[in-house]
């Protein structure tokens, strides 16, 4: 079993992509099935076979704590680990081959504390990887580019897991689609369009962050994605196959 965590920022697409990778892996023969761990998701774009919504409610606990909503999701993202033993059975239930999991929409709740890394560690002893989105719609200019390239950094060096990079929702692009694939194909062109494009203070940190990211040797080629185009399915299957399994299918 393999279970590939899903993350990135507010709005990027996260569910979406969960939705209909999972079902373009099935698809493809895959023994695949969704769990979600947003407990503070009011609804979900598929059928999760696994849901912490089934045990922590981000309402229910604001209610009974009196909590405003980032409270709720903190302490809810607290209470995982109490029934991550719990949430790993249910997963096993199913025998699948891949789990794809929908993580928080704030990201910064599972990802920048120890409750995301300690979950991923937990929920099970099997092959596991992230799939990292770069938001399209905040993406257009070097400097959101290169603070994506930064969280990116930040997410591989917490979790220290495989990590295949996502550009999601690409088809909003215009003209820039050719550029941004140029910025993740060459970071000569970024470096240019950080000093042509940007002044003052967004420029040094643009510089400033670039230079971490080239001392941390990561490299980053976001895949072009889109679930309203089908844009970028086969790449993707291919990509994390390679980087999670070495090329092998995950059901054989």
């Amino acid at each position: 079993m393999y279970l590939i965590f899903v993350l990135g920022t507010a709005g990027s697409g996260k569910s979406e992509l969960t939705s209909v990778f999972t079902r373009w892996m099935e698809m493809q023969g895959e023994n695949a099935m969704a769990v979600n761990l947003d407990p503070g998701a009011i609804s979900v774009p598929y059928s999760a076979n696994v849901d912490v919504r089934d045990y922590i409610k981000v309402e229910s606990l604001m209610d009974e704590y009196n909590l405003g909503p980032n409270g709720g999701l903190m302490l809810a993202s607290e209470m995982m680990l109490e029934i991550i033993e719990q949430l790993a059975s249910d997963i096993d239930d199913f025998g699948p081959d891949v789990v794809v999991v929908d993580t928080p929409g704030q990201m910064e709740m599972f990802a920048f504390r120890d409750i995301g890394a300690r979950i991923a560690e937990e929920i099970s002893d099997e092959g596991k990887g992230i799939l990292y989105l770069f938001d399209a719609a905040f993406c257009r200019d070097p400097l959101n580019y290169v603070m994506n390239m930064f969280l990116a950094c930040a997410i591989s060096s917490r979790f220290l897991l495989p990590q295949v990079s996502v550009l999601s929702k690409a088809d909003i692009l215009g003209d820039e689609f050719e550029e941004i694939e140029g910025w993740s194909e060459d970071p000569q062109l970024l470096e240019e369009a950080i000093n042509s494009r940007l002044t003052g203070m967004n420029r040094l940190m643009s510089q400033d962050m670039m230079g971490v990211i080239g001392k941390l040797g990561i490299e980053f080629a976001p895949i072009p994605f889109s679930t309203r185009t089908n844009l970028g399915f086969n790449r993707l299957y291919s990509e994390v196959l390679r980087v999670f399994t070495g090329g092998d299918p995950f059901t054989t």
